[in-house]
């Protein structure tokens, strides 16, 4: 006796499929049979088949290469993770640790990886590592692999690819970015120098102040795209003194009201030539707010408080202390001593609380001093 599966269709048309078993009863001339109808179970393992099928269809064929991984051996892998790794079959690296794949000095880092996605520290992870091609090639390898289940055991899945093209292409763009900005720093410094040309009795006095103005922003915690803007705006703060006459700019004696006045227009002079200029930080905006005060008695727009740029506050304090502590045609350098008087004296009106306070822990608890 046994089972058999027998394939109609029903009255409805749609096919059906039963399970019938025949039991002979010699001595009554008989024979007893039970029908099942396994219709819907059929139906349901050759759904399972098709997805199974298209599954396997989609990891053998995947761009990416795909692999399964157990008790430190690779138990599956896709043609693709073959090919990476410069196999011709899949199943030459199937029962392969790893680890030989990777290049000795990646090692110790790749296992790590791995057993924390073993024993469960993790649920998944992305990483890189250079691993060498069976012809010897050395290339650097994106994974993301995810903690699973394989045959009812623990296992690790993952998809990897071949970057190499891409680390390089990022390593060059790199490196292009180091060259440009490298390129907009000695501009920087070459507009500096021609404005010191026009005034010789303050040079130095915009790279003093964009190192004052950067060491306040550090002790500010200003991160280092910050303090690279406050170094850039402290270069070309002055810029605007281009359009004042050399003779008024070195002038030795006492400014007359009207060329006091032509002496202010520096820091609108200074935005007018830098505005159109697409810098990642507001270098014009501070240029045109250096001399504002906190209590609005600066120039030249007369902003208060939180109306000024920070790096513009940071900025009116470290060119405050430069100008004071250096000489000019007109009078001796007062000293750093009577620079940090006047920070402490306009602490809280002219001057920024948090900027005064950075700067005075600079010079007077940290022994800070302008660079010469």
């Amino acid at each position: 006796m046994h089972w058999d599966n027998i394939e109609f269709k029903g009255l409805d048309g749609k096919k059906r499929v039963v399970n019938a078993m025949n039991i002979p009863l010699p001595e009554q001339n008989l024979t007893i049979s039970a029908v099942q109808d396994v219709s819907a179970q059929f139906e349901a393992q050759a759904t399972l088949r098709a997805a199974e099928e298209q599954f396997r269809g989609l990891v053998e064929q995947a761009i990416a290469g795909i692999y399964i991984m157990q008790n430190g051996h690779l138990v599956y892998v896709n043609q693709r993770c073959a090919e990476i790794f410069g196999y011709a079959t899949a199943e030459a690296l199937r029962g392969v640790d790893p680890l030989t794949l990777v290049v000795e000095s990646d090692r110790a880092k790749t296992l790590e990886h791995m057993q924390q996605l073993a024993d469960g520290t993790v649920q998944h992870m992305a990483f890189e590592f250079t691993a060498t091609r069976q012809d010897g090639k050395m290339m650097t390898i994106g994974l993301h692999g995810a903690r699973a289940t394989h045959c009812g055991r623990h296992a690790t899945i993952g998809l990897l690819q071949d970057i190499s093209e891409k680390k390089r292409d990022e390593e060059q763009i790199a490196r292009y970015v180091k060259q440009l900005e490298g390129a907009v720093m000695r501009t920087v410094e070459v507009a500096t120098t021609l404005s010191e040309m026009r005034d010789p009795y303050t040079a130095g006095h915009e790279k003093r102040v964009a190192q004052i103005a950067v060491a306040i922003g550090a002790e500010m915690g200003y991160n280092g795209q910050r303090q690279e803007g406050l170094r850039v705006a402290g270069y070309l703060h002055d810029i605007g003194k281009i359009t004042i006459p050399t003779e008024i700019l070195s002038k030795p004696g006492r400014l007359s009201t009207i060329e006091l006045e032509l002496i202010k227009g520096h820091a609108r002079a200074s935005y007018e030539v830098l505005r159109n200029v697409e810098f990642p930080w507001p270098v014009a905006e501070i240029a045109l707010q250096h001399h504002e005060r906190m209590d609005g008695t600066g120039y030249p727009q007369g902003l208060k408080g939180e109306a000024i740029l920070p790096e513009a506050r940071i900025m009116a304090v470290a060119d405050v202390i430069e100008a004071m502590a250096s000489h000019r045609p007109y009078r001796a350098g007062l000293g750093i001593e009577a620079a940090m008087q006047e920070i402490s004296r306009g602490r809280g009106t002219a001057y920024d609380v948090a900027v005064a306070d950075a700067c005075l822990r600079l010079f007077r608890e940290k022994g800070y001093q302008i660079p010469a």
